[in-house]
C-alpha cells in the first residue's frame, strides 16, 4: 500500500484525501505564500465524493459519535432555506476559532463539503469537550448572513407564486455592495473612471474594460458623470453530499476595477440567493408551464436586484474620500 509523507510533521498517511485534510488543517501555520494556500485549498476542493478512498476516509471520521454526519448536514441544508432566515442579529462570532474558520471558508470560497470536513478533522483531534465551531458550515453562513454588517443585511422578497408556494428572492442592497467594495482600501489604485485607447505599434488592441468599443461608446453618451460597469453571475450549487438540496447564488462584481484585482475574493461579492422552483415529478418539470414560471421568476429576479439602478439616471458614490 502506497502512503504520504507530510513534509511538516512527518506523519504518513495511507489515502489522498486523509492527507489532504491534514494539511488543510494546519495550512494557515505552515504556509508562506497565498499562491502555495490557494493550491492546497484546490486540492481539497478537487476530492472526488466518488472516491473509495474518500469514502472510506468520511466513513473514519464518523465513526465518531461526537461528529456531525452527512444525514445531519443535508438536514440542515434543507432547513436554512425551506424555512425563514431567522430574524436574530448577530453582533460578532462566538469566538476566535469559529472567525478564523469562516474567514477561511469565504476567503478561499471552500464548498461545503469541504468546510464540513475541516469541522469534521478539528471535532476529531481538538480533544475538546464541547466544540467552538458550528455543527455545519451552512449554519456558520447562515450565522454570517444574519451579522449585524452596515448597510448588508437581507431582503426578503416574494418573486411568484407556483402551485400555491411563494417562491422568495433572498437578497442584498446592489448599490450598498457597490459602495462596500469601493470602501475596500486599495481599490481606489486599480479603479478605472475613463475610456482608455491602447494602441501597440499604432494598431488598436483590448486589454481591460475600460479600453472597449462598447465603453467608449457608452462614454460618449454620458454628459455629465463617470461609467460603472457591473457584472452579475449565477449559478445553482449543490449543498450536501447526496445533491439533495440546492442553492442558486448570484454574485457582483465591478468590472471598472482591473481584471486582477477583481477576481480578489473581497472585490467580488454574494448579492443574494435566487428562488429554485420546485415540480412535483419530471412530467411537470419538463412542461412549458415550469420552464415559463423559471423564466418568469429568474427575469423577476433580476428586475429587484437592478431596480436600485434602474430607477436612478445617477448614483452618487465615494472612491478614496472623493465623490465620483
Amino acid at each position: 500500500m502506497s502512503s504520504i509523507k507530510c513534509p511538516f510533521c512527518l506523519k504518513i498517511f495511507f489515502s489522498r484525501s486523509g492527507y489532504t485534510q491534514h494539511i488543510n488543517y494546519y495550512l494557515p501555520s505552515i504556509v508562506d505564500s497565498d499562491d502555495d494556500e490557494l493550491n492546497f485549498i484546490t486540492d481539497v476542493n478537487n476530492i472526488s465524493l466518488n472516491s473509495e478512498e474518500f469514502m472510506h476516509d468520511i466513513e473514519k471520521i464518523d465513526a465518531d459519535q461526537n461528529m456531525i454526519t452527512f444525514d445531519d448536514q443535508n438536514e440542515e441544508a434543507n432547513k436554512s432555506f425551506n424555512q425563514k432566515f431567522e430574524t436574530e442579529v448577530n453582533t460578532s462570532y462566538p469566538n476566535e476559532t469559529y472567525a478564523d474558520l469562516m474567514t477561511l471558508v469565504t476567503k478561499y470560497k471552500l464548498n461545503n463539503v469541504t468546510g464540513n470536513i475541516i469541522i469534521k478533522f478539528f471535532n476529531k483531534h481538538a480533544n475538546l469537550n464541547i466544540s467552538p465551531l458550528s455543527k455545519s458550515i451552512e449554519k456558520g453562513r447562515k450565522y454570517m448572513d444574519n451579522m449585524n454588517i452596515p448597510n448588508l443585511t437581507y431582503s426578503k422578497t416574494c418573486i411568484i407564486k407556483y402551485n400555491n408556494k411563494d417562491y422568495y428572492l433572498h437578497h442584498r442592497s446592489l448599490i450598498n455592495y457597490v459602495k462596500h467594495i469601493l470602501s475596500t482600501s486599495d481599490i481606489s489604485e486599480y479603479f478605472m473612471q475613463n475610456f482608455e485607447m491602447l494602441k501597440i505599434d499604432e494598431e488598436r488592441t483590448y486589454s481591460e474594460q475600460n479600453t472597449g468599443k462598447w465603453w467608449e461608446n457608452t462614454e460618449k453618451s454620458i454628459l455629465d458623470g463617470k461609467l460603472l460597469s457591473i457584472i452579475l453571475y449565477s449559478n445553482t450549487t449543490n449543498v450536501n453530499t447526496l445533491e439533495k438540496s440546492q442553492l442558486h447564488p448570484i454574485y457582483m462584481l465591478i468590472s471598472n476595477i482591473k481584471n486582477w484585482r477583481q477576481n480578489k475574493s473581497d472585490a467580488k461579492q454574494l448579492l443574494g440567493y435566487l428562488p429554485i422552483l420546485q415540480a412535483n415529478n419530471n412530467s411537470e418539470k419538463n412542461s412549458a408551464n415550469f420552464k415559463k414560471a423559471v423564466h418568469k421568476a429568474f427575469h423577476e429576479s433580476l428586475k429587484v436586484l437592478l431596480k436600485p439602478l434602474l430607477s436612478n439616471s445617477t448614483i452618487n458614490l465615494i472612491l478614496n474620500n472623493e465623490k465620483i
